[in-house]
């Protein structure tokens, strides 16, 4: 095998691992909507079931995780752009630091304000967002190692979406700010609201490692 043709192989080998990560964080993304409307139902076992789900898919991410750096050891100095993937990995794990944030955050929340039509529009309308985000993160992650130039595209459109979701985070705050009838209604849903803010800045951060990838495809 030449060196071409190991290297090629083993870039293979680590961004088909990255994408079972990416995956992975897709479906606990998913999973933060099922919850919040849970809560808004007052449906406290599938509550309970929904942060157990987040939970067991970040234990399944570390162990990607752990299998990519093994991975990337094995073949060393073969793969020249080993630390971008390595990067790109540890940006998507952060992500799924912030979904196991929203998840816990948002399982304190009253069934009164989750019912609330102001919060429960905003919030939802975050977490789509949040999720089609993810979801096209995924889809520039697949497509490292067949389409490169899609991979930017895909990840173009994650930052698209982030700057809207910038905007109607800060209407989330402002009208809760306004609105809470009391401090802790007014401090649970803007925690829920940052939350969902900050998972969204680093997803941005993943699709700016992914960009760099694909640069280097």
């Amino acid at each position: 095998m030449s060196g071409q043709e190991g290297e090629i192989q083993a870039r293979r080998r680590t961004i088909v691992v990255l994408q079972d990560e990416m995956r992975r964080v897709l479906d606990a993304a998913r999973v933060l909507l099922e919850e919040f409307n849970a809560i808004s139902k007052g449906e406290k076992n599938q509550i309970s079931s929904s942060v157990e789900r987040v939970q067991q898919a970040e234990v399944d991410v570390m162990t990607l995780r752990a299998a990519l750096i093994r991975e990337l050891s094995q073949v060393g100095t073969l793969l020249v752009n080993r630390e971008d993937i390595l990067r790109g990995a540890f940006a998507v794990e952060s992500i799924f630091g912030h979904i196991n944030g929203i998840a816990f955050k948002m399982s304190q929340l009253q069934r009164a304000s989750a019912k609330n039509k102001k919060y429960h529009d905003a919030i939802v309308e975050l977490l789509g967002s949040l999720i089609d985000g993810i979801s096209k993160l995924n889809e520039s992650i697949r497509a490292l190692s067949i389409n490169p130039d899609q991979a930017i595209q895909m990840a173009a459109q994650v930052q698209q979406i982030e700057s809207k979701m910038d905007g109607t985070y800060r209407e989330a705050v402002a009208m809760v700010m306004k609105t809470a009838t009391n401090v802790k209604e007014l401090i649970t849903v803007k925690e829920v609201v940052e939350s969902i803010e900050n998972c969204a800045d680093a997803m941005l951060d993943a699709a700016d490692a992914s960009t760099i990838l694909a640069l280097g495809m």
